[in-house]
């Protein structure tokens, strides 16, 4: 199935759209998706959200992120501004980075290469990179064309997941946020997220959430259910991104009050309510 026949058979747009998008294109010359942002049927997000969901890729919204300047001394800013990427957070040995072609092999091989890092690329909005390089470095009065980003997709191998034991479903709200000097987000407040599984032993759980935190970032979580005031701390195991935006990320826990742990695996194991319907 070609990409355009998975925004009609996915919802992305109505057949109706589609047909205006393409009567437009034939007016314009110009790509159909960069037609569909014109015509305000999606956005430039949405596409670039579609491009990642279908290349199997997570996507990053840049603005939620505070990016430490001191990364963009990597590179100078016209092979930023040629390439459309940015370092993000480095982890450890890993270097994130939002690409608006994060299935360019060559570039991601280059800059692997030139930093001795091993890089993680990310898709992101063309426009979102090119408003902080230009933060960053000052305007540049390129004209800058979506249509020169169209990309063809390829097969993107899955990563294996980290697994705590025997999984037990439950739908637990949550709140948590970073606690690591490596990733800084523009807010400081707490995300809220939903426990989907949790580990028989109550070490473990998976978390569906709105942002992408990557694997080795330190958390703090809380309970406000269970125990309003608690904090516990757990590190990020791995996070994918699902349908629409969302994120499920795994978490093991470096520190948890035993009877905290216990009482939501206890929830876990208890029998549904009647009509309870899990999510996906």
């Amino acid at each position: 199935m070609n990409l355009e026949s998975k925004l009609l058979k996915e919802s992305w747009i109505t057949p109706n759209q589609f047909i205006k998008a393409r009567e437009e294109q034939k007016k314009t010359g110009k790509s159909l998706y960069s037609n569909i942002i014109k015509l305000g049927f999606l956005t430039e997000e949405d596409i670039f959200r579609f491009f990642a969901q279908s290349a199997k890729l997570l996507y990053v919204k840049i603005s939620d992120y505070r990016i430490k300047e001191d990364l963009f001394g990597l590179f100078p800013e016209q092979f930023y501004r040629e390439h459309l990427f940015l370092p993000l957070f480095k982890i450890e040995d890993t270097l994130y980075v939002g690409m608006a072609n994060p299935l360019n092999t060559d570039l991601i091989n280059t800059l692997g290469l030139q930093t001795n890092f091993d890089v993680t690329p990310l898709f992101s909005c063309p426009s979102a990179i090119l408003k902080v390089i230009n933060q960053v470095f000052g305007p540049d009065d390129k004209y800058f064309d979506l249509e020169d980003l169209i990309i063809t997709l390829g097969t993107i191998q899955n990563l294996a997941l980290w697994r705590e034991s025997e999984r037990l479903r439950i739908n637990l709200a949550i709140e948590l946020k970073p606690r690591d000097e490596r990733i800084n987000l523009v807010s400081s407040a707490y995300i809220p997220a939903t426990v989907c599984d949790v580990s028989s032993n109550g070490k473990a759980m998976g978390i569906r959430t709105f942002i992408f935190i990557p694997s080795q970032i330190k958390l703090l979580v809380k309970f406000p259910s269970k125990d309003p005031s608690y904090e516990a701390e757990a590190e990020v195991v791995h996070c994918d991104m699902e349908k629409k935006g969302k994120y499920f990320f795994g978490i093991k826990f470096e520190e948890i009050k035993p009877a905290l742990a216990e009482s939501i695996v206890a929830e876990a194991t208890q029998p549904p309510p009647s009509g309870y319907k899990p999510g996906p």
